[in-house]
Protein backbone atom coordinates (compact mmCIF):
# COMPACT_ATOMS: atom_id res chain seq x y z
CA UNK A 1 0.00 0.00 0.00
CA UNK A 2 2.75 2.76 0.97
CA UNK A 3 5.95 3.58 -0.54
CA UNK A 4 9.05 4.97 1.43
CA UNK A 5 9.59 7.75 -0.12
CA UNK A 6 13.49 8.46 -2.05
CA UNK A 7 15.27 10.07 -4.23
CA UNK A 8 14.94 8.47 -6.62
CA UNK A 9 11.41 8.10 -6.56
CA UNK A 10 10.89 12.01 -6.51
CA UNK A 11 13.03 12.36 -9.24
CA UNK A 12 10.62 9.65 -11.48
CA UNK A 13 6.88 11.24 -9.99
CA UNK A 14 8.93 14.67 -10.87
CA UNK A 15 9.73 13.80 -14.39
CA UNK A 16 6.47 12.06 -14.84
CA UNK A 17 4.55 15.06 -13.66
CA UNK A 18 6.37 17.42 -16.20
CA UNK A 19 5.57 14.81 -18.89
CA UNK A 20 1.91 14.46 -18.42
CA UNK A 21 0.05 16.16 -21.37
CA UNK A 22 -1.33 19.25 -20.62
CA UNK A 23 -5.01 18.69 -19.77
CA UNK A 24 -7.16 20.59 -17.82
CA UNK A 25 -7.74 19.28 -14.18
CA UNK A 26 -5.86 18.70 -11.28
CA UNK A 27 -2.82 16.32 -10.49
CA UNK A 28 0.12 15.71 -7.56
CA UNK A 29 0.61 13.38 -4.89
CA UNK A 30 -0.57 11.61 -2.19
CA UNK A 31 0.51 10.72 1.28
CA UNK A 32 0.06 9.48 5.19
CA UNK A 33 2.73 10.37 7.61
CA UNK A 34 5.25 10.93 4.99
CA UNK A 35 4.79 7.79 3.07
CA UNK A 36 2.97 7.75 -0.75
CA UNK A 37 0.18 6.04 -1.18
CA UNK A 38 -1.47 4.00 -3.96
CA UNK A 39 -5.40 3.33 -4.19
CA UNK A 40 -6.52 6.77 -2.79
CA UNK A 41 -9.04 8.17 -4.99
CA UNK A 42 -9.72 12.13 -5.61
CA UNK A 43 -12.99 13.43 -5.47
CA UNK A 44 -14.51 17.04 -6.39
CA UNK A 45 -17.55 18.93 -5.43
CA UNK A 46 -18.45 22.22 -6.00
CA UNK A 47 -18.97 23.24 -2.47
CA UNK A 48 -18.13 21.79 1.15
CA UNK A 49 -21.63 20.93 1.69
CA UNK A 50 -21.76 18.73 -1.16
CA UNK A 51 -19.28 16.36 0.71
CA UNK A 52 -21.81 14.94 3.65
CA UNK A 53 -24.57 15.17 0.72
CA UNK A 54 -22.53 12.70 -1.68
CA UNK A 55 -23.04 14.81 -4.48
CA UNK A 56 -20.05 14.50 -6.46
CA UNK A 57 -18.99 15.76 -9.21
CA UNK A 58 -15.95 13.91 -10.91
CA UNK A 59 -14.08 11.38 -9.39
CA UNK A 60 -9.97 10.05 -9.92
CA UNK A 61 -8.51 6.75 -10.70
CA UNK A 62 -7.00 5.14 -7.70
CA UNK A 63 -4.12 6.55 -7.06
CA UNK A 64 -0.65 4.97 -8.70
CA UNK A 65 2.14 3.11 -6.06
CA UNK A 66 3.90 5.90 -6.89
CA UNK A 67 1.09 8.13 -4.72
CA UNK A 68 0.59 9.94 -8.58
CA UNK A 69 -3.16 10.98 -9.52
CA UNK A 70 -4.91 12.92 -12.32
CA UNK A 71 -8.64 14.12 -12.64
CA UNK A 72 -9.80 15.61 -15.11
CA UNK A 73 -11.95 18.75 -14.81
CA UNK A 74 -13.53 21.68 -16.85
CA UNK A 75 -12.24 25.07 -15.99
CA UNK A 76 -14.26 26.39 -12.59
CA UNK A 77 -13.59 26.08 -8.51
CA UNK A 78 -13.73 22.94 -6.82
CA UNK A 79 -13.49 21.75 -3.74
CA UNK A 80 -11.34 18.66 -2.87
CA UNK A 81 -11.09 15.86 -1.04
CA UNK A 82 -9.00 12.20 -1.28
CA UNK A 83 -10.17 9.05 0.21
CA UNK A 84 -9.67 5.11 0.31
CA UNK A 85 -13.60 4.90 0.72
CA UNK A 86 -17.18 5.03 -0.02
CA UNK A 87 -19.90 6.12 1.67
CA UNK A 88 -19.85 6.90 5.51
CA UNK A 89 -16.06 6.70 7.26
CA UNK A 90 -15.10 4.40 9.46
CA UNK A 91 -12.18 4.15 11.73
CA UNK A 92 -8.95 2.94 10.36
CA UNK A 93 -10.00 4.65 6.86
CA UNK A 94 -8.15 7.82 5.24
CA UNK A 95 -9.38 10.69 4.51
CA UNK A 96 -8.38 14.75 3.63
CA UNK A 97 -10.01 17.62 2.74
CA UNK A 98 -7.80 19.77 0.66
CA UNK A 99 -7.72 22.96 2.96
CA UNK A 100 -6.49 25.40 -0.37
CA UNK A 101 -10.12 24.46 -1.73
CA UNK A 102 -11.80 25.56 -3.50
CA UNK A 103 -9.19 25.32 -6.36
CA UNK A 104 -9.19 27.21 -9.46
CA UNK A 105 -8.79 25.41 -12.79
CA UNK A 106 -7.96 27.02 -15.75
CA UNK A 107 -8.73 25.62 -19.05
CA UNK A 108 -5.38 23.85 -20.79
CA UNK A 109 -3.32 23.92 -17.57
CA UNK A 110 -3.04 21.32 -14.46
CA UNK A 111 -3.30 22.83 -11.38
CA UNK A 112 -1.03 21.05 -8.75
CA UNK A 113 -2.61 19.45 -5.52
CA UNK A 114 -0.99 17.40 -2.85
CA UNK A 115 -2.82 15.52 -0.44
CA UNK A 116 -1.33 14.45 3.35
CA UNK A 117 -3.62 11.93 4.57
CA UNK A 118 -5.25 11.64 7.93
CA UNK A 119 -6.52 8.01 9.43
CA UNK A 120 -9.84 8.10 10.69
CA UNK A 121 -10.29 7.38 14.73
CA UNK A 122 -12.54 5.56 16.59
CA UNK A 123 -14.21 7.94 18.58
CA UNK A 124 -16.88 7.40 21.81
CA UNK A 125 -21.05 7.72 21.64
CA UNK A 126 -21.94 11.20 23.05
CA UNK A 127 -22.79 11.68 26.58
CA UNK A 128 -26.65 12.38 27.44
CA UNK A 129 -28.76 14.10 29.52
CA UNK A 130 -26.65 17.31 30.24
CA UNK A 131 -25.33 20.54 28.38
CA UNK A 132 -25.02 20.68 24.73
CA UNK A 133 -22.00 20.60 22.90
CA UNK A 134 -17.90 19.11 22.13
CA UNK A 135 -15.66 17.63 24.16
CA UNK A 136 -12.72 15.50 22.97
CA UNK A 137 -8.36 15.74 21.52
CA UNK A 138 -6.76 17.64 18.84
CA UNK A 139 -3.27 15.84 18.39
CA UNK A 140 -0.84 14.80 15.46
CA UNK A 141 0.19 11.70 14.99
CA UNK A 142 -1.02 10.25 17.84
CA UNK A 143 0.44 12.68 20.29
CA UNK A 144 -1.89 15.44 22.13
CA UNK A 145 -0.66 19.00 20.23
CA UNK A 146 -0.34 21.86 22.73
CA UNK A 147 -1.59 25.33 22.26
CA UNK A 148 -3.34 24.67 19.51
CA UNK A 149 -6.61 26.60 18.00
CA UNK A 150 -10.14 25.02 17.51
CA UNK A 151 -11.89 27.18 15.19
CA UNK A 152 -15.75 26.76 14.99
CA UNK A 153 -18.07 27.72 11.65
CA UNK A 154 -21.31 27.85 10.99
CA UNK A 155 -21.33 27.94 7.61
CA UNK A 156 -19.04 26.88 4.90
CA UNK A 157 -19.62 29.58 1.93
CA UNK A 158 -16.13 31.30 1.94
CA UNK A 159 -14.31 28.84 2.61
CA UNK A 160 -13.44 29.08 6.04
CA UNK A 161 -11.27 32.05 5.46
CA UNK A 162 -13.79 34.70 7.36
CA UNK A 163 -14.52 35.08 10.97
CA UNK A 164 -15.40 31.99 13.04
CA UNK A 165 -18.74 31.30 15.21
CA UNK A 166 -16.12 30.24 18.02
CA UNK A 167 -12.32 29.99 18.74
CA UNK A 168 -11.14 27.64 21.45
CA UNK A 169 -7.53 28.39 22.80
CA UNK A 170 -6.96 23.85 23.25
CA UNK A 171 -3.48 24.29 25.34
CA UNK A 172 -2.83 20.96 26.26
CA UNK A 173 -4.50 18.72 23.74
CA UNK A 174 -7.85 17.87 24.94
CA UNK A 175 -11.07 20.12 25.03
CA UNK A 176 -14.37 20.62 26.09
CA UNK A 177 -16.84 23.69 24.91
CA UNK A 178 -20.58 24.57 24.75
CA UNK A 179 -22.30 25.07 21.94
CA UNK A 180 -26.03 25.69 21.70
CA UNK A 181 -28.03 22.62 19.38
CA UNK A 182 -26.87 23.08 15.78
CA UNK A 183 -24.25 21.94 12.72
CA UNK A 184 -21.46 23.30 12.82
CA UNK A 185 -18.02 22.51 10.86
CA UNK A 186 -14.38 22.43 12.88
CA UNK A 187 -10.91 23.12 12.06
CA UNK A 188 -7.87 23.18 14.00
CA UNK A 189 -5.14 25.37 13.61
CA UNK A 190 -1.32 25.78 15.39
CA UNK A 191 0.87 28.73 13.57
CA UNK A 192 4.43 28.13 14.08
CA UNK A 193 4.35 32.27 14.43
CA UNK A 194 1.72 31.71 16.74
CA UNK A 195 -1.92 34.02 17.00
CA UNK A 196 -5.03 33.29 15.72
CA UNK A 197 -4.98 34.58 12.35
CA UNK A 198 -2.65 34.42 9.28
CA UNK A 199 -2.33 31.81 6.66
CA UNK A 200 -0.74 28.39 7.05
CA UNK A 201 2.50 28.16 5.91
CA UNK A 202 5.50 25.19 5.76
CA UNK A 203 5.83 23.85 9.39
CA UNK A 204 2.29 25.06 10.70
CA UNK A 205 -0.19 22.55 12.39
CA UNK A 206 -4.29 22.65 10.68
CA UNK A 207 -6.78 19.89 9.39
CA UNK A 208 -10.39 19.45 8.57
CA UNK A 209 -12.49 17.67 10.89
CA UNK A 210 -13.44 13.99 8.47
CA UNK A 211 -16.82 14.38 9.69
CA UNK A 212 -17.76 17.64 9.39
CA UNK A 213 -20.32 19.01 9.70
CA UNK A 214 -20.67 17.70 13.15
CA UNK A 215 -24.82 18.12 14.56
CA UNK A 216 -25.02 18.73 18.21
CA UNK A 217 -28.18 17.95 19.81
CA UNK A 218 -29.93 19.41 23.02
CA UNK A 219 -28.57 17.57 26.10
CA UNK A 220 -25.59 15.89 24.43
CA UNK A 221 -21.91 16.16 24.85
CA UNK A 222 -20.51 14.83 21.30
CA UNK A 223 -16.84 13.24 21.52
CA UNK A 224 -14.54 14.70 18.60
CA UNK A 225 -10.72 13.68 17.65
CA UNK A 226 -9.43 15.59 15.26
CA UNK A 227 -5.96 14.80 14.26
CA UNK A 228 -3.65 17.77 12.48
CA UNK A 229 -1.03 17.14 9.88
CA UNK A 230 1.18 19.49 8.24
CA UNK A 231 2.40 21.19 4.71
CA UNK A 232 4.63 19.18 3.40
CA UNK A 233 6.92 20.20 0.57
CA UNK A 234 6.96 16.92 -1.46
CA UNK A 235 3.40 17.27 -2.29
CA UNK A 236 3.44 20.59 -3.38
CA UNK A 237 5.89 21.08 -6.03
CA UNK A 238 4.86 21.45 -9.48
CA UNK A 239 4.05 25.22 -11.35
CA UNK A 240 3.12 28.08 -9.34
CA UNK A 241 0.51 30.33 -11.59
CA UNK A 242 -0.20 34.24 -10.73
CA UNK A 243 -4.03 34.68 -10.55
CA UNK A 244 -5.54 35.89 -13.72
CA UNK A 245 -9.10 36.88 -13.71
CA UNK A 246 -11.81 39.15 -11.79
CA UNK A 247 -12.35 39.24 -8.33
CA UNK A 248 -15.12 41.31 -7.16
CA UNK A 249 -18.85 41.32 -5.34
CA UNK A 250 -21.96 40.64 -5.83
CA UNK A 251 -24.72 42.65 -4.77
CA UNK A 252 -28.57 42.69 -4.79
CA UNK A 253 -30.64 45.38 -5.79
CA UNK A 254 -30.68 47.52 -2.87
CA UNK A 255 -26.64 47.34 -2.11
CA UNK A 256 -26.37 44.73 0.12
CA UNK A 257 -23.41 42.06 -0.26
CA UNK A 258 -25.46 38.90 -1.30
CA UNK A 259 -24.45 35.29 -0.02
CA UNK A 260 -24.93 31.97 -1.91
CA UNK A 261 -24.57 32.74 -5.86
CA UNK A 262 -21.25 31.62 -8.19
CA UNK A 263 -20.22 33.56 -11.20
CA UNK A 264 -20.49 32.32 -14.84
CA UNK A 265 -18.17 33.02 -17.16
CA UNK A 266 -19.13 32.56 -21.14
CA UNK A 267 -16.81 33.29 -24.31
CA UNK A 268 -20.24 34.17 -26.43
CA UNK A 269 -22.79 36.79 -24.76
CA UNK A 270 -26.09 34.34 -25.33
CA UNK A 271 -24.68 32.67 -22.28
CA UNK A 272 -26.61 29.38 -22.19
CA UNK A 273 -25.32 26.08 -21.64
CA UNK A 274 -22.31 25.09 -19.64
CA UNK A 275 -20.44 27.92 -18.88
CA UNK A 276 -16.70 27.84 -19.67
CA UNK A 277 -15.47 29.27 -16.19
CA UNK A 278 -17.38 29.37 -12.33
CA UNK A 279 -16.85 30.66 -9.42
CA UNK A 280 -16.82 28.85 -6.04
CA UNK A 281 -19.99 30.55 -3.88
CA UNK A 282 -20.17 33.74 -2.09
CA UNK A 283 -19.82 33.98 1.63
CA UNK A 284 -21.51 36.95 3.72
CA UNK A 285 -19.49 39.18 2.38
CA UNK A 286 -20.23 38.54 -1.71
CA UNK A 287 -16.89 38.35 -2.45
CA UNK A 288 -16.33 36.23 -5.28
CA UNK A 289 -12.80 35.25 -7.65
CA UNK A 290 -13.15 33.59 -10.90
CA UNK A 291 -9.88 32.41 -12.63
CA UNK A 292 -10.12 33.38 -16.29
CA UNK A 293 -7.37 31.60 -19.09
CA UNK A 294 -6.87 34.69 -21.28
CA UNK A 295 -8.00 37.84 -21.71
CA UNK A 296 -11.25 37.37 -23.20
CA UNK A 297 -14.01 39.23 -24.20
CA UNK A 298 -15.98 37.08 -21.26
CA UNK A 299 -19.71 37.17 -20.63
CA UNK A 300 -20.64 36.65 -16.95
CA UNK A 301 -23.85 36.48 -15.27
CA UNK A 302 -24.35 35.33 -11.03
CA UNK A 303 -26.77 32.99 -10.27
CA UNK A 304 -27.43 30.42 -7.18
CA UNK A 305 -28.20 27.29 -9.57
CA UNK A 306 -26.37 25.39 -11.67
CA UNK A 307 -27.99 24.33 -15.32
CA UNK A 308 -31.11 25.12 -16.85
CA UNK A 309 -33.36 28.44 -16.73
CA UNK A 310 -33.13 30.37 -13.58
CA UNK A 311 -36.39 29.60 -11.07
CA UNK A 312 -39.43 32.06 -10.18
CA UNK A 313 -37.23 33.65 -7.16
CA UNK A 314 -34.05 32.85 -7.78
CA UNK A 315 -31.50 35.50 -7.64
CA UNK A 316 -30.08 36.34 -11.09
CA UNK A 317 -28.07 38.97 -12.96
CA UNK A 318 -25.46 39.96 -16.06
CA UNK A 319 -22.76 42.20 -16.07
CA UNK A 320 -23.38 45.12 -17.15
CA UNK A 321 -19.44 47.05 -17.24
CA UNK A 322 -19.08 50.31 -18.44
CA UNK A 323 -18.80 48.59 -21.89
CA UNK A 324 -22.15 47.47 -22.18
CA UNK A 325 -22.01 43.61 -21.08
CA UNK A 326 -18.51 41.86 -21.52
CA UNK A 327 -15.24 41.68 -19.54
CA UNK A 328 -11.55 41.88 -20.93
CA UNK A 329 -8.26 41.41 -18.96
CA UNK A 330 -5.45 43.47 -19.16
CA UNK A 331 -2.74 41.17 -21.36
CA UNK A 332 -0.53 42.14 -18.34
CA UNK A 333 -2.68 39.56 -16.34
CA UNK A 334 -3.66 42.41 -13.57
CA UNK A 335 -6.73 41.77 -11.81
CA UNK A 336 -9.86 43.39 -12.88
CA UNK A 337 -12.18 44.08 -10.03
CA UNK A 338 -16.48 44.24 -11.12
CA UNK A 339 -19.35 44.50 -9.24
CA UNK A 340 -22.52 42.37 -10.21
CA UNK A 341 -26.07 43.24 -8.94
CA UNK A 342 -28.92 40.38 -8.78
CA UNK A 343 -32.42 40.26 -7.72
CA UNK A 344 -35.25 37.57 -7.87
CA UNK A 345 -36.46 36.48 -11.01
CA UNK A 346 -40.67 36.75 -11.64
CA UNK A 347 -42.39 34.07 -13.09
Amino acid sequence: MKLRLTLSILILVVCGLADASAATGVRGRIAWRGELVEGVRVYAYHNVDDIAAGRVLATSEPAATDGTYRLDLPPGAYVLVARDFNGSPQPGNHFCYYSGSPIQVVAGRQTNVGFNLIRIPQEEPPKKGGASGLYGEVSFQDQPLEKVYLYVYKEAGRGFKGPAYFIQPVEKGSFRLRLPPGDYYLLARKRAKGGQFGPIEIGDYFNFYFANPVRVKSGEMRHIRLETITRLSMLEEGETLPFHGVRGQIRDAAGNPAAGLHVFAYRNSVMTGTPDAFSAATGGDGQFELALPDAGPWYLLAREQFGGPAASGERYGHYAGGNGAAVRLAEDGSVQEIKIYVEPQSD
